[in-house]
């Protein structure tokens, strides 16, 4: 995905995964799917809004991207739609093994196994990644798992369910400063704001051996049908996530400073219904979703008072005895209607509508650790949301289309918690506003000569009540509404077959974000800019094919990000990386294929930041053997 146009990767800490950026929009602002399911997490205490460790590798077959103001059956996106499809079985069982070693002693297992008996199909996946970082205690060991079951039912009737399960334990990064008695030489310098906990608060220093186990689980299960002219099929969906955290002192690593087990994810649930029929040129969709969910528990089973400030404890008192969880907090329905009617054989006219209800519960006052009061404590909303397109294809290969459509963005559960707390303590005693976009988009695509393709757009979007966030010491997050926001770019790509195997490709992003109306930049220090949003993205690349080998060069270029820390502007400065990969089947027999992998990342050993405060590593160079049977 870093090869595509407006896709932009930013790593929150080394050891938190890829938070995937587009269009300027943060995972919180997207809408990521697996075969059309939605599979957003809430991010609940500190928890990723996707948890990518939990998709296997080798169970994708394509990923599907659509950007913008996108048609009315996807929900409350500002970005875009991530859709994720997966690989389907055939009668023909197949099963492969892969193993590739790297850099920082990095092993990446991989088992696949797909196969068809009659009118039954199963597919298992299997992974294990170990690898101990390159930064100070940035060690990483997970295993995931995803199995789904189906049965083709008589009438065209389809059954199905399907289990992912994921265990990652990671080290907690270790501050690394040279000015420190701490500082460890082997290392680079790096912060160690990864640690999280009770992070200021304690009076001792945590550091090495100080980690983080995360379990996730989902269950889902699907019944659909087949249409003459279309088909209707219903998902649901089950997951959980828990993390459990150690923290030791780093002059005395075998003393065990803090342990806390948290649910972020409790029993949340979705069920989703979708419908398309062709009824002459009109293709209609419809269906709709619900949704419930909200966070567990917070448990403190052991806590070393010697390395706490007790007047801070005796203020935050969760900080020893933990939060009461607030499952279910929060409903989300909607439905939605769509035609997208071919009124021309070279006219297309899409034109939907989305209902949505959201609805969050008030926050018990056990869920702060201490009493407070406020006068607002739910927030109940409901909008009718508005989207259309227009195609015209007024010449051989080429089409121009626009698109406009209305999308509104609820609070997550940490942006109304924090809200709440806030409200609580009389710090930033503010309303909370759901976000309102008004999108608008324009697109032109041409075929040239069979070889070349050419895409152009350029996109416009006027947010109202955007929310956003800061750190206050003392406070921890401040979540607040900024009244108006406005985010405008293009996106322009290039593809160019320039012999039969061999194909070029460059795309190129320029974007720009303003605010106005930030009750907590009243200096206007940003200048208006909204923070970590690059104005200048640009990749290019060679892909060659053949019977038996592929090879990929690419080169991402990411420009300067500002961002507003303690009152001032920092910037991280731009950087671009060259990676390549390649896979050559050395062995074809019979049923035998074995393939030998090799990937440089990093080939320039360039020196940069995706996030403020952590290099990210240098030339890294990998290589494996795959075997498929």
């Amino acid at each position: 995905m870093r090869n595509e146009a407006g896709i932009q990767f930013r790593r929150t800490t080394p050891t938190t995964g890829n938070n995937v950026r587009m269009r300027g929009f943060d995972e919180s602002r997207l809408l990521i799917e697996k075969d059309g399911v939605p599979i957003n997490l809430d991010g609940s205490y500190g928890g990723d809004q996707m948890n990518w460790d939990a998709v296997s590798a080798d169970d994708v077959e394509k990923i599907e991207i659509q950007r913008g103001a996108v048609s009315a059956k996807y929900g409350n996106t500002l970005g875009g739609v991530i859709d994720i499809v997966t690989k389907k079985p055939s009668d023909d069982p197949r099963t492969s093994v892969s193993s590739t070693y790297g850099k920082f002693d990095t092993w990446d297992t991989r088992l696949s196994h797909r196969a068809g008996f009659g009118h039954f199909w199963w597919t298992i996946d299997g992974s294990h990644f170990e690898t101990n970082g390159y930064l100070r205690n940035n060690y990483n060991d997970r295993n995931n798992i995803n199995m789904k079951i189906g049965l083709d039912l008589p009438n065209d009737w389809e059954l199905g369910a399907g289990f992912e399960y994921s265990d990652a334990e990671a080290g907690l990064i270790v501050e690394n400063d040279p000015e420190s008695s701490y500082y460890d030489s082997d290392y680079p310098v790096a912060d160690g704001g990864s640690l999280g906990g009770p992070g200021t608060r304690m009076t001792g220093t945590a550091g090495d051996d100080s980690y983080k186990n995360d379990t996730s689980n989902a269950v889902s299960a699907f019944l659909g049908k087949k249409l003459t002219n279309g088909g209707i099929k219903l998902d649901f969906r089950l997951w959980n996530r828990k993390r459990t955290e150690y923290y030791f002192d780093i002059e005395a690593p075998h003393n065990k400073i803090y342990e806390r087990e948290t649910d972020i994810e409790d029993n949340n649930w979705l069920i989703t219904l979708g419908a398309d029929h062709q009824v002459q040129n009109h293709h209609v969709e419809w269906g709709g979703e619900h949704k419930q969910y909200g966070w567990g528990d917070q448990a403190v089973p052991y806590i070393n008072m010697n390395y706490f400030d007790e007047s801070m404890v005796e203020r935050y008192y969760y900080i020893a005895e933990g939060f009461k969880g607030q499952p279910r907090n929060k409903k989300y329905t909607a439905l939605y209607l769509q035609d997208t009617w071919t009124f021309h054989p070279n006219w297309e006219l899409e034109l939907g509508l989305r209902q949505e209800w959201f609805k969050t519960d008030a926050v018990d006052p056990e869920a702060f650790g201490f009493d407070w009061e406020t006068e607002e404590d739910v927030i109940d909303e409901n909008h009718l949301d508005p989207r259309g397109a227009l195609s015209w294809r007024p010449w051989k290969g080429g089409s121009i289309s626009a698109r406009l459509g209305i999308v509104h963005r609820y609070p997550t559960s940490p942006e109304s918690f924090w809200w709440y707390l806030n409200k609580g303590t009389q710090f930033f005693n503010t309303t909370l506003e759901p976000e309102e976009a008004v999108q608008y988009e324009v697109g032109l695509e041409q075929r040239l000569f069979s070889r070349v393709l050419l895409t152009l757009r350029g996109y416009y979007y006027d947010i109202e009540h955007y929310i956003t966030s800061t750190s206050v010491r003392g406070y921890g997050q401040v979540v607040y509404n900024i009244d108006d926001v406005t985010i405008k770019g293009c996106e322009s790509e290039l593809s160019v077959d320039i012999l039969k195997n061999l194909r070029a490709w460059a795309n190129f992003t320029w974007q720009d974000g303003e605010k106005s109306g930030d009750p907590y930049d009243t200096e206007n220090v940003l200048g208006n800019q909204l923070p970590d949003v690059p104005a200048i993205m640009y990749n290019l690349g060679l892909d060659y094919r053949m019977d038996r080998l592929m090879m990929k060069l690419a080169l991402n270029h990411i420009g300067d990000r500002d961002r507003f820390a303690e009152g001032e502007v920092e910037t991280l400065g731009s950087y671009s990386l060259l990676n390549f990969y390649a896979i050559y089947t050395f062995l074809k027999k019979d049923r035998i294929k074995c393939d030998a992998i090799l990937a440089v990342d990093n080939i320039l050993d360039e020196d940069y930041k995706e996030s403020d405060g952590y290099p990210m590593a240098g030339i890294s160079t990998f290589g494996g053997l795959k075997v498929t049977f």
